[in-house]
């Protein structure tokens, strides 16, 4: 029993390592964000926003902006 569970054992990670050796030097994707540029003018991020998160200092403004715009737009119809 002993001699079959080391066997096991070991084949569980040869597969673990042969899975990740193909997956590395698999054919690279590059991520190419094209959905972004099918986007209308007002929904594209803003051009101080360089990744995303966007990072800097300005990220807790951005985000504050943005909670006060979507409170503003949902109180609207609110009395």
């Amino acid at each position: 029993m002993l001699v079959l569970l080391s066997l096991l054992s070991v084949a569980y990670f040869v597969v673990v390592l042969w899975v990740r050796r193909t997956r590395r030097s698999g054919p690279a994707t590059p991520t190419v964000l094209t959905a972004v540029a099918a986007l209308p003018e007002d929904d594209q991020p803003p051009v101080t926003a360089v990744g995303w998160p966007p990072g800097g200092s300005g990220f807790t403004t951005y985000v504050d902006e943005g909670f006060d715009a979507l409170d503003a737009y949902l109180s609207e119809g609110a009395a």
